[in-house]
């Protein structure tokens, strides 16, 4: 079964990689920084930046993804790359975006 949920903060705003030609569907990409469970040897606390994909029918506001959002994500991960698997990488298709603040 391969479900994800997420909860984190866009680390920029995010664009628009495809829209239809009328303009009523649209895919986002982001970047979603997510805070890891341990600090790093500085004291500071680790984070990793997840890419995130998500149509416009996905999401509550598509206003609501701007830099600095926190966010709830429920979906999918997706892998692409080359057929030898030598480079490849996975990202997140959202099937649902709220906007937590």
């Amino acid at each position: 079964m391969n479900n994800v949920n997420i909860i984190g903060q866009i680390e920029g705003d995010a664009t628009v990689a495809f829209a239809s030609e009328d303009g009523a569907k649209k895919l986002y990409k982001f970047l979603l920084r997510v805070p890891r469970t341990y600090k790093k040897k500085n004291g500071e606390l680790a984070e990793d930046l997840i890419n995130i994909k998500c149509w416009s029918n996905s999401v509550d506001d598509e206003f609501s993804l701007h830099d600095q959002a926190f966010i709830g994500i429920e979906g999918r991960i997706q892998s692409f790359g080359n057929s030898e698997h030598s480079n490849y990488a996975n990202e997140v298709l959202a099937t649902k975006v709220v906007y937590l603040n």
